[in-house]
This record gives C-alpha cells, structure tokens and sequence, in this order.
C-alpha cells in the first residue's frame, strides 16, 4: 500500500472499514476459557466488526441463528451484567446492553437494547448457542 493510499484509508477508516485484516481470520477463545470470557471475544468482536472471529465464539448453529447480530446490526458498545444465570452446570445466560445504529429492517431499534446470550459447553469448551431480546 502507498503512502497515499495509507492516508486515504486512515481518513476513511471508522466509514468504509480498510483496515480489515483482523476480519479476515477468526481468532476463537483460547481453551479452557470461561462463558464470560467467550461472551466478551464476542462482544469484541461485534464491535469491532470481525464477523469470524465472532463465528469462532459461538457453536454453528448460532451462525445461522437470526439473533445472530454479526454483519447485521452496527453495534457501538456493549455492557455485561456481571450475574449470570445458571440453569445448569453446562449452561449461562448472560444478560447485556448493547449500543446499536439499529437495523436496517427496523426490528432492533437505534440505541440501547437489552439482549440475552446463552452459552452451553460444547465438546468441553463454552460456545454460544443462542441470544435474542428475551432469555
């Protein structure tokens, strides 16, 4: 990349995302990491707009799931409520807040929404399974 192509991609940065090289490979939670650690690779992720590297924190099938927000909701910010509930010993719900542009089709408002994430361990490991507006 030129010079100048370096400082037109740093003037542009924050609107059309040049600087993409951390979406290009997914970085998963390391082994052993806890549901709160997984959530927060996630989070991470959403807001940093690295859709694999969110994918690499949930099972496959969050993938599909329509609560999965990755590539489909801008998210700004995000909080965690730090008390989790625990169904059972291979299951959390993790309340959140997240800090969004909205989404294009209306359904997820502008602004802070309330947004629930479920995680169960997967092959001894803590994935994301599910989330959405309700637990």
């Amino acid at each position: 990349m030129t010079a100048a192509q370096m400082v037109v991609c740093g003037a542009v940065l924050a609107l059309t995302g040049c600087a993409a090289g951390s979406r290009d490979s997914a970085s998963p939670p390391p082994p052993g990491a806890t549901p709160s650690a997984v959530l927060a690779t996630y989070l991470r992720a959403l807001v940093a707009g690295d859709c694999a590297t969110a994918h690499a924190a949930g099972t496959s099938s969050f993938a599909a799931d329509p609560a999965e927000l990755c590539g489909k909701v801008r998210i700004l910010a995000f909080s965690v409520r730090e008390d989790p509930a625990a169904p059972g010993p291979n299951e959390v719900v993790h309340m959140t807040t997240l800090t969004t542009n909205g989404s294009s089709d209306g359904t997820i408002a502008r602004g802070e929404t309330a947004w629930f994430y479920r995680l169960e361990r997967e092959g001894g490991e803590w994935r994301l399974v599910s989330g959405g507006s309700g637990p």
